[in-house]
């Protein structure tokens, strides 16, 4: 496969799987804001918060693992690699399980919303589904292959879109607890297309090896902290406005914070495809990779971010009334805010791929986790001071302080330089005017 070929090919599938979770999920939340009441809705996203968390808390102990050793071990312990990660995969899947069935009821009393912990109950159906579900998807991403990824996300996302597309327009009747069993279901459609699409990759060895599992665990151990304190880090805005507020006050929030969530997209699509080069070429030319990979990267994120953080500013009444209706109109202030975390969050997510590709996911650990109690600290001490939108001043504050602490780690370990990141990003926004100059010219001349 060409290189050109490679950047091209992973890009698209990326960005295209993870654009049908944008297109898919924004259309969701579009739907179900106005079929359930602002607490019922709260309740849910406080749902999603916190299965979100556990999602990526897997994908953070077992994914960049697996890339990471196969790329870099013996290719006879490929299937031994397989296995052990598969085996972590169903031990840390059921202790998920376990501690969500036995907390429950403790956190149906702490958001003071009486479904919620049903509701983790019955996910567990879905706990159950993804273990085989993300392994299929973890080789895939392995093996540079991401067109399987991209067709099961759009089924298990899209799936659940059409239900909850159904639900709504025809106004049948379901609960919060339904809603969890469909998305079990979605799950379900989505792993049946992920085995037959990462079937021709899968090389498993019956015996274990207690080595390669603590390699796993040595390694993914630190991912998976990261995982879990960035989400807490983009989650906790969220659970202090239900702690310390109502869930009436989450939906209203929720409502901004899924806008700004966008922006993040593009920031993760790239960070996907540049994962596994960053890991094969670092292990061969050194950290002077892991800095080009990381100023190209960062630059290309920021031209596309920038225009949406500007136009979004500008207008944040329009977006607010048309995607959650004027009983929303309050969010408007908040996506304001909100919105400008776009500017920070390449840098910081880029940060986190340089530092777990080049073998140092300790790093990337303490800066998350130092973040998590910045940003609790921060958005108690303004939510005291400003109610709702001290949650947003809080954790843009935070952004800023993760994005100087990182940068300045960064320029010590691999030198990175600030201007050769807007370099690029202008650079990358000459090749689109040239590319939209030549279409305009052609088609003048047509």
């Amino acid at each position: 496969m060409g290189k050109n070929s490679y950047w091209l090919k992973s890009g698209f599938y990326s960005m295209g799987y993870r654009l049908s979770v944008l297109i898919f999920g924004f259309g969701s939340f579009y739907f179900l804001i106005r079929y359930f009441s602002q607490a019922e809705f709260g309740a849910w996203a406080l749902f999603i918060s916190i299965t979100t968390i556990i999602e990526m808390s897997r994908n953070g102990l077992i994914q960049n693992a697996v890339i990471k050793l196969i790329h870099t071990s013996d290719p006879n312990d490929e299937g031994k690699i397989v296995l052990a990660s598969f085996s972590i995969n169903i031990i840390y899947s059921a202790i998920i399980y376990l501690l969500l069935a036995g907390f429950s009821g403790v956190l149906s009393r702490m958001f003071h919303i009486q479904d919620i912990g049903t509701m983790f109950v019955y996910y567990g159906v879905t706990i159950f589904f993804l273990i085989p579900f993300s392994q299929f998807n973890y080789i895939q991403q392995a093996k540079f292959s991401f067109s399987g990824i991209f067709w099961s996300t759009v089924l298990r996302q899209g799936s659940f879109f059409l239900a909850v597309l159904f639900i709504c327009v025809m106004r049948v009747k379901i609960t919060l607890i339904d809603l969890v069993l469909i998305q079990a279901a979605c799950t379900f459609a989505g792993l049946i297309c992920a085995y037959f699409c990462a079937r021709k990759f899968i090389r498993i060895t019956y015996s274990w090896d207690g080595a390669i599992v603590k390699k796993v665990l040595g390694f993914g151990k630190y991912v998976m902290g990261t995982n879990i304190c960035s989400l807490l880090f983009k989650t906790v805005d969220q659970f202090s406005v239900g702690y310390f507020l109502n869930a009436n006050i989450v939906a209203l929030y929720n409502s901004a914070i899924r806008v700004s969530n966008l922006i993040e997209y593009p920031s993760t699509s790239v960070a996907e495809v540049v994962y596994p080069q960053s890991a094969f070429r670092t292990s061969s030319e050194g950290d002077h990779a892991a800095k080009v990979l990381y100023e190209k990267s960062v630059g290309l994120t920021l031209a596309l971010t920038l225009p949406v953080v500007i136009g979004t500013v500008l207008l944040a009444d329009y977006i607010i009334f048309i995607i959650a209706g004027p009983e929303y109109h309050e969010a408007a202030t908040i996506l304001r805010i909100t919105i400008l975390y776009g500017i920070f969050t390449p840098f910081n997510r880029q940060f986190g791929t340089v530092m777990d590709s080049s073998g140092r996911p300790q790093l990337n650990f303490a800066l998350m986790l130092a973040s998590v109690f910045i940003n609790i600290i921060s958005n108690y001490l303004f939510i005291q001071q400003f109610g709702m939108i001290g949650a947003a001043y809080g954790t843009l504050l935070s952004y800023v302080i993760v994005f100087l602490v990182g940068n300045t780690m960064l320029t010590r370990i691999f030198g990175i330089e600030m201007q050769q990141i807007f370099h690029y990003m202008f650079y990358y926004y000459g090749v689109a005017f040239q590319f939209i100059q030549k279409k305009l010219k052609t088609r003048l001349q047509g």
